[in-house]
């Protein structure tokens, strides 16, 4: 019952506010990719990382891969919106058939979640040309971000940035970042 008053509650919202997607700040789908880095916050932990950023906020996505041995890791994809996302968070390698991130976690600059990569999918990065993270807001808002993959492999497998002594906590990039994306301007629903 709980979940049909979900699911009906949610169609009208995008009934609603389907609108809204094609009103949609051009300023969040104009994305700049930076680059893969690897980035270590000690000798045993890193990860392999990629941003898509908008020039207001929320906007753009993240992808990350953290090795957690040589036949496993954990693969993050994170989406800018400031709505819940309907299903799922979609990953598809090249044409290869999408995956799917079924549990999701939302917070106030957007939504994201983790899977397990085994070693094939590692190997399947490193040889692909791109990776589609696709997700859908209750807003009817459909979000697509399209990572290239060129010179992943290099970064995976390369060295990553030095861990620092300088007493800054290993959460201190993150709440770098996210006060860096704390003074863009909002994006307009």
């Amino acid at each position: 019952m709980r979940y049909v008053a979900l699911l009906i509650g949610s169609c009208a919202v995008q009934l609603a506010l389907g609108s809204l997607a094609q009103a949609a700040d051009p300023r969040a789908t104009e994305l700049a990719y930076e680059p893969w880095s690897k980035t270590c916050l000690t000798e045993a932990s890193c990860f392999v990382a990629a941003a898509a950023r908008g020039q207001c906020a929320p906007s753009g996505g993240t992808i990350s891969i953290s090795p957690q041995s040589s036949t496993r890791a954990l693969l993050t994809a994170n989406v800018g919106t400031r709505t819940m996302l309907e299903g799922t968070i979609s990953l598809r390698i090249d044409q290869d058939e999408p995956m799917q991130i079924a549990r999701t976690h939302c917070y106030t600059l957007g939504c994201g979640g983790t899977l397990e990569a085994n070693a094939e999918l590692i190997q399947r990065l490193k040889h692909a040309q791109t990776m589609v993270v696709e997700a859908k807001n209750l807003t009817g808002q459909k979000i697509s971000l399209t990572f290239p993959l060129a010179h992943f492999s290099q970064t995976y497998d390369g060295p990553g940035s030095v861990p620092k002594a300088s007493g800054k906590s290993a959460n201190e990039p993150q709440r770098e970042h996210t006060e860096a994306v704390k003074q863009l301007p909002q994006c307009d629903d």
